[in-house]
């Protein structure tokens, strides 16, 4: 397959979950992940993940394209843009398909709007995913460190949001897959990453 159309696998895995959603057969395992994820609540969870959660929100993408507009170039402002871009699709997909969330008696934050897909997991795989192709394309030291961290703090957010109560495994996955799609289009696709 050409790299040009790397993007359509994760997109079509999208689709997938979506279906699955749809027609109720990935719900036993969303519930199973769901519970496995809520009897870890204590104290130090609940805050450790809170402050995933905010790593991952909105706002602390704007701070961090800011300051990193400040330290290096305007580059960093293409980061912004994609976020606004992604976010944009979430809330449009989240409108469309109208999911509940998960009870509330379970949320551990406010939420209001829908469950999927996870417009938490969508702006850290864009906004992190961007930072480890930065990161990559650079000659940082201790690059495989960096994209690691970078990594890991994805799935923290994801995962996180689990915790929190106010998503399943599934809306999860699908923000993941349907920002991984849109990083890989972009960058395969546009002159912005070569």
């Amino acid at each position: 397959m050409k790299k040009k159309l790397l993007f359509v696998i994760p997109l079509s895995l999208f689709v997938l979950d979506y279906l699955l959603i749809y027609f109720q057969i990935i719900q036993p395992l969303d519930w199973m992940i769901y519970h496995l994820v809520q009897n870890l609540r204590c104290d130090f969870m609940t805050s450790f993940f809170k402050l995933c959660s905010t790593l991952g929100s909105t706002w602390f993408y704007v701070l961090l394209v800011v300051v990193l507009m400040f330290l290096k170039d305007k580059k960093e402002l293409l980061i912004g843009i994609h976020l606004l871009i992604g976010q944009g699709i979430n809330r449009l997909i989240k409108y469309i398909i109208k999911r509940p969330r998960p009870p509330q008696r379970l949320h551990l934050v406010k939420e209001t709007n829908y469950s999927f897909p996870s417009g938490h997991s969508m702006s850290a795989m864009i906004g992190y995913g961007l930072l480890i192709i930065e990161v990559y394309q650079s000659s940082l030291k201790y690059k495989k460190l960096i994209m690691t961290l970078l990594a890991m703090m994805i799935l923290l957010i994801g995962l996180s949001r689990i915790y929190l109560g106010v998503h399943y495994f599934s809306d999860v996955i699908g923000g993941f897959l349907l920002s991984l799609s849109y990083l890989l289009f972009i960058y395969y696709n546009t002159s912005l990453y070569t």
